[in-house]
């Protein structure tokens, strides 16, 4: 297919898809017009144009008292049912459901979105009184959680570097982490012990642990997870259950026709 001609016929597309990508990173996600035109370098009325039709359909929102765009509630809607129809989910579901059962806790599916977040995909909640209830379509910066440093952890070192500096940080609680040189450090140990873990970084009392999921070419995809309340004295200890994450990592790997590698 020649690209080039199939972009030239819809020009009014390329630079709608442009627009959401750009209110998708983390430091544009609230824009006026002016900034999007020019960073787009897109016709200023003509980008008002695209906008406005986004906005009718709820892809993007406009704040009138700030003058801002910013990505609509219909995404998430999108995201979710994509989700549904997407065959990959039904065969990784049965191994959510054994790490909710094994773990006591939520378990959770993400994968990027965009180039700077993950989202959650699907989820096992446990029939426990006291749990943790996620919402699908849900979505974190790559430098928050858990699930984001797992993923930058095992992704090519010169990318995730250049998304740490891009994305950049947001102090969430007291314990999250705002230091560039303390968030790498933290990244070389997630490669070491193969799973990732926040403590109240993302949500005060609430705790994360994370393991990567890759394809055939050792690229990681997914990141699988659990997520709970901090001080729960019924959940196996941290380890145990960073040893089911990583077991689960590996079966949804293997069914996917993935390999697991090690970046040291």
């Amino acid at each position: 297919m020649d690209v080039e001609k199939h972009r030239s016929e819809v020009p009014a597309v390329e630079a709608a898809i442009q627009i959401l990508k750009y209110l998708s990173s983390y430091k544009n996600k609230l824009s006026p017009l002016s900034d999007i035109s020019k960073n787009l370098s897109i016709n200023k009325s003509t980008c008002h144009r695209i906008l406005k039709v986004l906005e009718d359909y709820h892809i993007v929102f406009f704040n009138s008292e700030t003058k801002q765009y910013s990505l609509g509630t219909y995404l998430i809607e999108l995201g979710a049912r994509a989700s549904e129809f997407t065959n990959y989910l039904e065969v990784i579901r049965p191994i959510l459901r054994w790490l909710c059962t094994e773990t006591k806790q939520t378990s959770v599916l993400l994968e990027p979105i965009s180039d700077t977040k993950l989202m959650y995909v699907a989820k096992e909640e446990t029939n426990s009184p006291i749990r943790m209830t996620v919402s699908i379509g849900r979505q974190f910066p790559l430098t928050s959680t858990s699930f984001g440093k797992c993923y930058l952890a095992f992704s090519d070192k010169a990318e995730a570097n250049r998304l740490i500096n891009e994305i950049g940080f947001k102090q969430f609680t007291s314990k999250s982490i705002t230091n560039v040189q303390q968030f790498k450090n933290e990244l070389d140990k997630v490669r070491l012990n193969g799973y990732a873990l926040s403590l109240e970084e993302y949500t005060p009392g609430v705790f994360g642990i994370a393991a990567p999921i890759f394809d055939v070419q050792g690229k990681v995809i997914l990141v699988i997870g659990c997520v709970g309340l901090a001080h729960q004295s019924y959940c196996p200890p941290i380890n145990r259950c960073a040893e089911l994450i990583t077991e689960a990592a590996r079966r949804v790997t293997e069914l996917l026709g993935g390999r697991m590698v090690s970046i040291l």
